[in-house]
């Protein structure tokens, strides 16, 4: 029921922290910078959600494995984001050659946007569980 909870919950704050996200972005680049709009800023906001979505069923996997699982799979993910991120970037830069500088800006705002929101959302996450446990025994 706990797992439950905390997926239902991250997942409903990752939308609306995509949505926010991706409105604000689009209105900065409709109205200040439209010549530097690109054709896929769509697929980096589609990108981060389903990092997230992926990310949030890593731990529920390791959750149900055990507890001292968790920060291992914290870390395997951020390194896994990481990787995935830089391929994207790359891919980018020498495919598509569109707005190049302006998706890498684009790019790693919502990393670091993302990587704040799931490190606030698991770290809260740690002291419920610490703090369950505590109250079990």
């Amino acid at each position: 029921m706990f797992l439950l909870t905390v997926r239902k919950k991250f997942i409903k704050e990752l939308t609306v922290i995509g949505v926010v996200l991706t409105g604000l972005v689009a209105i900065v680049y409709h109205l200040f910078i439209p010549e530097r709009y690109f054709l896929w800023f769509p697929a980096i906001p589609i990108f981060f959600y389903l990092f997230g979505l992926l990310y949030i069923a890593f731990f529920s996997f390791s959750y149900r494995l055990g507890l001292e699982k968790l920060a291992m799979t914290y870390l395997v993910c951020k390194v896994l984001k990481f990787i995935l991120s830089a391929f994207v970037l790359i891919f980018y830069g020498f495919v598509i050659r569109h707005e190049v500088v302006a998706f890498i800006a684009t790019f790693m705002f919502f990393y670091f946007a993302f990587l704040i929101f799931e490190t606030r959302f698991f770290l809260r996450f740690e002291e419920k569980l610490k703090l369950r446990q505590k109250n079990k025994k």
